[in-house]
């Protein structure tokens, strides 16, 4: 910490930036809520086959992947401020791109809009670690929850607004389609203005990670360093792989959701009611989640988050024919179990490494997980057209048993956090 930061109030600044974060959140999750149920139908749409319908998405993460890493080494030289402003403006290129691209059914404009929107949800990711910069130990996982519950607001509310979007967009003479897109980009304009704007002082500079003088060789760190940083502690590496796992089942189940969904007669209204529920089981409880990981430990709450994902996958699987009765609950619990993994495994991961190495291991075990989801994603539409929604939640369900057997045998040989 420099001389002139040490004069600052710590907590002020720290309740300053859980404000600026709620804020970004709010708009920036809204803003991939808003078009991400679009997406899938839009791809479907230019392609007239569901096989590839996971393109969109696998593309979304890879954008995320590459910005988690990139914008990682920007905070380490010059603070959260200048990584998350850099990467919600150029999410919002991707909601132009992306109204662009559906009017023109050009598949490789859409998938250049949907990475550019990913490098949006990587950034938007990253912003729950500015909440641990200047957290205390016994809060941390309760900080980092209140941003990820702060996204509830956004990610329930714009799924919702799926019909009128799309009614606004025909009134233009568009694609109904490119109303979620449109959204999306006045979203991440408004998330990028509170992040420059308000986000001051920096909360990493205040803490003492970055070094504006360091050479750009030193903080290059590679990827697989980054990895093997975290992978030589068996704490960390529970953390990445806690991270990996329950985005990845997420990720896989609830991007064939509106498809499935649609291919059984659903409206867009009850689909959007469905992500909208899920949303809510991933934002809403975050609280929940942190409360629990500072009382309970990191490793029982994510032993937790795999029992929930088992939970959720089996009830998916026995959804064959979309009945609400099992796709509203289902989805919902897949959401709750990727909360306690992302809260618990967030936390741990912050903790477990040291803080010179920090910043880089996090962007590192983020482009990890996006990369795993990304795959999972594309992946997961083959799997709907050749074996059906019931295998590819047997398939989530096998990973998250993963993760449950993996957090326990941890607990036994490594005292938990």
């Amino acid at each position: 910490m420099s001389v002139l930061e040490s004069d600052l109030n710590v907590d002020e600044v720290q309740r300053r930036t859980l404000r600026v974060l709620w804020a970004s959140s709010i708009l920036s999750r809204g803003a991939f809520s808003a078009m991400f149920p679009v997406s899938v139908l839009a791809i479907k749409d230019i392609l007239d086959n569901e096989t590839w319908a996971g393109l969109g998405s696998g593309a979304s993460t890879a954008g995320g992947a590459i910005a988690a890493t990139v914008l990682a080494t920007i905070m380490t030289r010059r603070g959260r401020n200048h990584g998350l402003t850099l990467g919600f403006t150029v999410a919002l290129g991707g909601g132009v791109l992306g109204v662009i691209a559906i009017q023109a059914s050009s598949l490789w404009l859409f998938l250049m809009a949907m990475a550019l929107l990913g490098a949006g949800n990587g950034t938007s990711n990253l912003s729950r670690y500015a909440a641990a910069d200047l957290s205390s130990p016994e809060r941390r996982s309760r900080d980092l929850s209140t941003v990820i519950f702060a996204s509830t607001f956004g990610a329930v509310l714009f799924p919702l607004s799926i019909g009128i979007t799309g009614d606004i967009a025909e009134s233009f003479d568009l694609d109904r389609n490119t109303g979620g897109f449109g959204l999306s980009a006045i979203l991440l304009v408004l998330a990028a203005g509170t992040v420059f704007l308000f986000m001051r002082p920096d909360p990493l500079k205040v803490a003492g990670g970055v070094d504006a003088t360091a050479t750009r060789k030193s903080h290059a760190v590679p990827f697989r360093q980054a990895i093997a940083v975290a992978w030589s502690h068996p704490i960390a590496r529970l953390a990445v792989v806690a991270l990996v796992i329950s985005q990845t089942v997420m990720v896989m189940v609830m991007t064939m959701t509106p498809l499935h969904m649609d291919e059984h007669g659903h409206s867009d209204g009850i689909i959007g009611a469905v992500i909208s529920t899920h949303t809510a089981g991933m934002f809403a409880f975050a609280p929940v989640a942190g409360w629990i990981s500072d009382k309970y430990g990191r490793l029982p709450t994510i032993g937790l988050s795999g029992i929930t994902l088992i939970v959720a996958t089996a009830m998916t699987a026995l959804a064959g024919e979309a009945p609400e009765v099992l796709m509203f609950p289902g989805l919902f619990l897949l959401g709750l179990g990727w909360s306690f993994g992302i809260v618990a495994g967030s936390a741990l991961l912050s903790e477990s490494v040291a803080d010179s190495e920090r910043v880089i291991v996090q962007g590192a075990a983020d482009t990890a997980t996006a990369i795993a989801s990304g795959t999972g994603a594309i992946a997961s539409g083959f799997v709907l057209s050749m074996a059906g929604f019931h295998i590819l939640s047997v398939i989530g369900m096998a990973g998250s048993g993963a993760l449950m057997i993996h957090a326990a045998f941890e607990r036994r040989v490594v005292r938990p956090a």
